[in-house]
């Protein structure tokens, strides 16, 4: 399964202490991380977990690595997760507060369920961070999740995700908050979202309703969408809605963990309707697009890079 990663170089406790900090604190570099994901990948087996009483020396001396939790629910699929308890206990406040984070590499998905009995869906190249011990129903994104919260009286669950802050009670939703992504995407399925950013009150959404943000010039957008389509993913379906070429690429590029060029830059602004089933493999979706608009695609003997090359649109 994980024949895409090479094997890892042995590191010391203090070296990946220092990588999987840098990688929760958004410094890594490209090359930090693949460095710490393969060495993940590479270890054999993971140790279980261990009692609160033992975690606090485990957490003194490095960090713990849990066991890889793969979805149930999830067809064809056995999804890697990196599950990180790190700097686990903060004794300024005198309160131990276990400290999670899940990854969820490229090619892969999960479901989680939160210790409020919330369900979160993690896509391709995301990360989700929240506290295990204590009372607050808050949690931090960066990437994609589908999250199907349940309702907890006096006890609202608040999402942070990029420059956007997501509070809920009982609802489902999905948001979209990739830190290369050029906008934030929070579509409503069921209930009501409050969306603020950090100034103040945007906007009150509720079912088949998106607000996007861009976050460099902090344009907002809402509109009427249906729901079932951002949420596609959950299936294993690909679903574009009026995308550019170079969104589209991108996320083919985390759900297939490919690199995508294009040889003509007018390519990627091109725009696309579509839908693909499961079944629907890269090869496949990639003649598809290039037909609409006239043009060609090739994939690298080691099947990791694409180049797409043509003239521009015909759209």
């Amino acid at each position: 399964m994980y024949s895409t990663y090479k094997r890892a170089i042995p590191m010391s406790k203090e070296n990946i202490q220092e990588l999987a900090e840098k990688w929760l604190n958004g410094t890594a570099t490209p090359a930090e991380i693949q460095r710490l994901q393969e060495w993940y990948h590479d270890r054999e087996s993971m140790p279980t977990p261990v009692p609160d009483a033992e975690m606090a020396a485990r957490i003194r001396a490095g960090i713990h690595i849990g066991r890889k939790r793969q979805s149930l629910k999830w067809v064809s699929v056995a999804a890697a997760v990196l599950l990180l308890i790190v700097g686990g206990y903060h004794y300024f406040a005198r309160v131990d507060v276990k400290r999670v984070v899940v990854y969820v590499p490229r090619e892969h998905q999960n479901r989680l369920l939160l210790p409020d009995s919330s369900e979160v869906w993690l896509n391709a190249d995301s990360k989700l961070t929240y506290n295990e011990t204590d009372h607050k129903r808050e949690v931090t994104l960066e990437g994609e999740a589908f999250f199907n919260i349940k309702q907890a009286v006096g006890r609202p669950f608040v999402v942070k995700a990029g420059p956007c802050t997501a509070t809920v009670l009982g609802t489902s939703f999905n948001i979209k908050a990739y830190k290369n992504d050029p906008k934030v995407l929070i579509t409503v399925a069921t209930g009501k979202v409050q969306v603020q950013d950090q100034h103040q009150q945007l906007k009150v959404l509720t079912a088949n309703k998106q607000i996007a943000l861009e976050p460099i010039t902090g344009a907002i957008r809402e509109k009427q969408v249906n729901a079932v389509v951002y949420k596609a993913w959950i299936d294993g379906s690909f679903e574009v809605n009026n995308e550019t070429f170079e969104e589209v690429a991108n996320r083919l590029s985390r759900k297939y963990d490919v690199d995508i060029h294009f040889d003509n830059p007018a390519l990627a602004h091109c725009t696309f309707l579509a839908s693909f089933d499961q079944a629907a493999n890269l090869p496949f979706i990639l003649s598809m697009l290039c037909k609409i608009n006239n043009s060609t695609f090739s994939i690298s003997e080691d099947k990791r890079e694409v180049t797409i090359s043509g003239s521009g649109c015909s759209n």
